[in-house]
């Protein structure tokens, strides 16, 4: 999300800052100083700046290798992420390095064609953030309030369609108009040495375009949340009283007839009774008539019964094994993508919100959000493309031991452990 300064024809000497979402004016300053310059002087600007963009890097690269490497890894849920991850490293590459290059310097020293070329990859990356992260919460949503019908539906493919379909749209809405508005209006007023969109250039443009790229998003991503909450809590309570009302109910006996093992809730003394009252011949029962001993050949029905039920129970003990041990993954993976989920929405809103609070305010009072504010508020957003990797590490175990694997060299050894 690349911030950059220009001036107006009327005030050579005035500055306006504008963010890779929206254009707006911070205020009246020397020309040259942007938000690093505020921020620290010297050669700090070139750490600070350089540090940050390194760090997030290595973080999606790291977000990349580890889906390539880690199959664990290759779920729809990281599908999203690994987008996610895609975008943030072409903000980490190129806006934050441009970005640094162009306000150190004092001007934009690469011409209008490199200059259009590089608002425009920022912007679309920057809106392709937001579109999947909007993905990422109708996923959860549905994933949530429609378990049966929409986890059937729920594969890679589809996955990679509404990817696709989020890249696409954020190019369509930003990159056209940012490489051919001069052409439309015959002309470019941006001058040479600068570097800005040219149609966002009045408080109010920049005004609706914040209301419709974050506002907008941010309150359907919350909507979302809080009924992904409440149905997840409903969910508990449900599993509460469920779990009550079972208590007063016998366990279940598994009852065998030659290999065929049903399973049913009774009543112990019923079923006892009931066991009692069947017919010896046939062989479901090991007490005989009274007044009679059992004959050969039921014995060996009996013998045999015996060896299948014993047989069936332990069939049916390792399936319900098997059953729990995959609704207990089941539940991990869900927790996981939750934790997740919270944490990047949370990262995106805290980064993103202080400075489009700024914009909205700078609509109705041009002078008085200060200098500092604006600088402070750029680099939040910048640094939300440092923070998601940390929150994919510190949500999801495997991600971060595989975070550590890589960093550590120790993959190839991995590899070959048992289950890994």
């Amino acid at each position: 999300m690349s911030g950059v300064h220009s001036s107006r024809d009327a005030a050579p000497e005035a500055s306006q800052y504008h963010h890779a979402w929206y254009w707006t004016r911070a205020g009246t300053t020397r020309r040259g100083t942007g938000p690093l310059q505020v921020l620290a002087p010297g050669r700090d600007r070139v750490r600070a700046a350089g540090s940050l963009s390194v760090i997030t890097v290595v973080g999606n690269i790291l977000v990349l290798i580890s889906f390539k490497m880690n199959k664990t890894l290759k779920t729809v849920n990281n599908y999203y992420l690994l987008s996610l991850a895609f975008a943030d490293l072409i903000i980490g590459t190129l806006s934050m390095n441009l970005y640094t290059t162009y306000i150190i310097m004092g001007h934009w020293a690469l011409g209008p064609v490199l200059c259009d070329l590089w608002l425009a990859i920022d912007y679309v990356a920057s809106n392709a953030s937001v579109m999947n992260l909007l993905v990422i919460s109708f996923d959860r949503y549905f994933s949530v309030t429609r378990p049966l019908t929409y986890r059937a539906k729920r594969t890679t493919k589809r996955a990679m369609t509404m990817i696709g379909l989020a890249w696409s749209i954020s190019f369509i809405l930003w990159a056209p108009a940012i490489l051919f508005w001069q052409y439309v209006v015959g002309e470019r007023t941006v001058p040479p040495e600068e570097c800005y969109i040219q149609f966002l250039t009045e408080p109010i443009t920049t005004f609706c375009t914040a209301i419709a790229a974050f506002y907008l998003p941010v309150t359907v991503m919350a909507f979302l949340f809080w009924k992904i909450y409440q149905e997840t809590e409903k969910r508990a309570k449900d599993m509460l009283s469920l779990k009550g009302s079972c208590g007063k109910v016998a366990p279940c006996s598994e009852q065998v007839f030659r290999f065929i093992c049903l399973s049913v809730c009774l009543d112990f003394e019923k079923s006892v009774k009931e066991e009692d009252n069947k017919d010896p011949e046939q062989g479901s029962t090991i007490k005989s008539q009274q007044g009679s001993p059992p004959s050969s050949s039921n014995r060996q029905g009996v013998t045999m019964t015996i060896k299948d039920a014993a047989l069936a129970k332990r069939f049916a003990l390792r399936a319900k094994t098997e059953i729990n041990k995959r609704k207990n993954e089941k539940k991990a993976n869900e927790k996981k993508a939750a934790r997740t989920l919270s944490a990047i929405l949370l990262a995106f809103m805290m980064t993103w919100l202080p400075y489009n609070i700024m914009v909205l305010v700078n609509t109705f009072c041009q002078n008085c959000i200060p200098e500092t504010l604006w600088a402070l508020g750029y680099w939040l957003c910048y640094v939300n493309s440092t923070v998601n990797p940390m929150c994919y590490a510190l949500c999801n175990k495997t991600f971060r031991t595989t975070f550590r694997d890589i960093l550590m060299c120790r993959w190839n050894g991995r590899k070959k452990e048992p289950g890994a």
